[in-house]
């Protein structure tokens, strides 16, 4: 640690915490920020050793890419995106549907979409199940993209946060990784790693935050760790937070969602180029499929909830036996003798993350504002859940670390006169 008594310790260095060093740094704040793991990035990661090639093991897609401050930054560093569709089917009841089917489909997921951002807009803040109704088909194919962006079941997403979510529909995957474009960006950022908070003592003139390598004080704190983490209680505040912080935490819990890949030798032989697709996974639910991402031989697996929490209570053999077996029955059995190297993500299984990202609960949408409160001028918040629009999303946790500081600044501009 580069000083025991700084202006501002910013705890975590995933999207938010990085972002918020770097605006303080710019603005001249003495900072220290602190990671738990021995690596940069959060939810944003990218690894090239099971593969050979980036394979995001959390975020991958510039969500509102036209206005998403990381493509400019992906641009200037080199990095690649694909800006285009690549072809959507659904397989169900031992088929694909026909290309009429998946239009009717699409109309009535777009419909549906319509009716719960008209009701978000008025301030309707209830489950989204209550707008999905109809052809099960459809319905199976909508709530199979909810468990996918929300990482809950339709009961559990509320529409006043869809209708609050900005989404410009300009989604773009990032080839060389979003997580490594992420560690790019923030590659000149000084942090302390495999250094976990464990405590914060807030009630005094300045703070004091606990490590195993010692304390530091600081007249800030910016506390940019999940929910799921705040809401385990994995650092404890003395005095504790506020009931009202207490509420927002559980009110804005982390869903779970995973994602699996498999090497296929010589890849899919009846696939020709990239393809994406939502297939069955067991009598009751389904998973989206992404085949030869950027010209790979990799199958590319995204696992919404419940899935995503059954598979993890599995060995991980087990899980990607299961996840090959639902390949294997949509693409043909041939494949199952060419499948390679292969991983699969267990985020509500890591003690610094507990889940995908978060959403809140329906009746609840009003106390995410809550999350972002600051607490007597000595705690702030950060991260995607905290983001007014961008929730669920690493530009809207970077966009979080950035506002915070612009805050954390002001007062301490304050106490200087």
């Amino acid at each position: 640690m580069s000083t025991s008594s700084p202006d501002l310790v910013i705890v975590g260095a995933g999207a938010a915490g990085l972002a918020a060093a770097r605006a303080a740094r710019a603005a001249g704040v003495e900072t220290v920020l602190l990671e738990a793991t021995p690596r940069i990035g959060g939810r944003a990661w990218t690894e090239t050793r099971t593969f050979g090639v980036p394979w995001d093991r959390g975020c991958h897609w510039l969500h509102s890419a036209d206005i998403n401050p990381f493509t400019p930054l992906a641009d200037a560093y080199g990095f690649s995106y694909r800006s285009g569709r690549v072809p959507w089917k659904t397989f169900r009841a031992g088929a694909w549907l026909s290309d009429a089917d998946e239009s009717a489909a699409d109309v009535a997921i777009d419909a549906t979409m319509e009716r719960i951002i008209a009701a978000g807009n008025v301030g309707d803040d209830r489950p989204l199940s209550h707008f999905a109704s109809g052809d099960a088909t459809w319905v199976g194919m909508f709530e199979t993209s909810v468990h996918a962006e929300w990482g809950f079941g339709l009961d559990s997403v509320s529409t006043l946060d869809v209708a609050r979510y900005h989404d410009t529909h300009h989604n773009w995957p990032v080839r060389e990784g979003y997580g490594a474009l992420v560690a790019r960006h923030n590659v000149d950022v000084d942090v302390t790693l495999a250094t976990p908070v464990t405590r914060i003592e807030w009630s005094g003139k300045r703070a004091v935050v606990h490590t195993p390598a010692g304390n530091l004080d600081a007249a800030a704190v910016l506390v940019t760790v999940s929910t799921g983490v705040l809401g385990a209680g994995t650092i404890e505040f003395d005095p504790p937070l506020p009931a009202w912080k207490l509420a927002a935490i559980e009110a804005v819990p982390l869903g779970r969602d995973n994602k699996a890949a498999f090497h296929v030798r010589g890849g899919l032989p009846d696939v020709d180029g990239q393809l994406s697709a939502d297939i069955p996974f067991g009598p009751a639910s389904s998973i989206s499929v992404h085949v030869h991402p950027f010209e790979t031989e990799l199958v590319s697996l995204y696992l919404g909830e419940p899935t995503a929490a059954q598979l993890e209570e599995l060995d991980p053999r087990e899980a990607i036996a299961a996840l090959v077996e639902a390949v294997v029955a949509v693409f043909g059995s041939e494949l199952r003798d060419r499948i390679g190297a292969s991983t699969i993500t267990a985020w509500g299984k890591e003690p610094y993350v507990l889940g995908a990202y978060a959403a809140t609960r329906p009746g609840l949408a009003h106390l995410r504002h809550d999350l972002a409160t600051s607490i007597e001028n000595r705690l702030y918040f950060a991260g995607e859940a905290t983001s007014p629009e961008f929730f669920t999303t690493c530009h809207g946790a970077h966009l979080s670390g950035i506002a915070a500081v612009s805050e954390i600044r002001d007062h301490l501009q304050q106490l200087a006169r």
